[in-house]
């Protein structure tokens, strides 16, 4: 595996039909900077242009995506006073760091979702609303067994982001779809029971699961998985439009 890049928050490798991006940890502060993220965002579109790379993994560290560095996020950008009561909208001390969190990751996702490539998620430990959204874009999602999706998003009053509305409409029952968005969290086990990732796979060793499950994928031509996917992603046209629809709720 040839490491292209790698720095605190992440490293990005690549190894014959396989490239690999593996996120460390602060994810809020590099999902918050515009250099940092284009690193990741030029790097997906390479892969995207590279007929010999068949599959895009993303995976996380198993705390990187955890409540508490949500928490910290959060507790950062919005305001102390009244900014958590009951029934208030909130209010932000660093409207731009929210707004560059959301359009940059809404770009990631937009991104991967138009990829020619497979793209699969692996989610390892505790994974707040907006990294369960991004995850949601994958042509095959996997978790580990301990694995719990945080609605984290409901203690601030906040939107569910990430297009986590977008995704879970798609793959469940409207009200299903709401009923998730609105609990507090979600176990893996019954999101593999939903459909909404494809396996479990062991804690242990857990990216060298995750390339054994996908191997087989990359037996296959690169234009029978282009045009697949080409295909397949049609149903998924009005993920601009939703992603607009969204900015123009929260005027980003």
């Amino acid at each position: 595996m040839t490491v292209i890049a790698s720095n605190e928050f992440f490293e990005i490798s690549q190894q014959d039909a396989l490239a690999i991006i593996y996120v460390k940890e602060k994810v809020f502060d590099f999902i918050t900077d515009v250099n940092l993220s284009s690193q990741l965002i030029d790097f997906i579109d390479q892969v995207d242009h590279d007929p010999h790379v068949k599959a895009l993994i993303f995976y996380n560290a198993p705390e990187s995506f955890d409540d508490e560095q949500y928490d910290k996020y959060i507790y950062s950008i919005m305001e102390k006073k009244g900014g958590l009561e009951k029934g208030a909208n909130p209010c932000f001390t660093e409207k731009n760091v929210r707004f560059r969190e959301i359009n940059i990751l809404n770009t990631i996702i937009k991104q991967m979702a138009k990829s020619q490539t497979l793209i699969v998620s692996g989610l390892q430990g505790t994974v707040v609303t907006p990294f369960v959204g991004c995850a949601m874009v994958a042509d095959f999602r996997y978790a580990s067994e301990n694995a719990v999706f945080s609605m984290a998003h409901n203690r601030y009053g906040l939107h569910p982001s990430g297009g986590l509305p977008f995704f879970l409409s798609s793959y469940l029952h409207h009200s299903k779809a709401l009923e998730m968005q609105m609990r507090k969290n979600i176990l893996a086990k019954e999101a593999l029971e939903l459909g909404l990732i494809n396996k479990l796979l062991p804690n242990k060793d857990f990216i060298n699961q995750l390339i054994k499950e996908i191997q087989p994928y990359l037996e296959l031509p690169f234009c029978t998985i282009r045009d697949t996917k080409r295909l397949t992603n049609f149903s998924r046209k009005g993920l601009v439009e939703y992603f607009e629809y969204e900015g123009g709720l929260l005027n980003l």
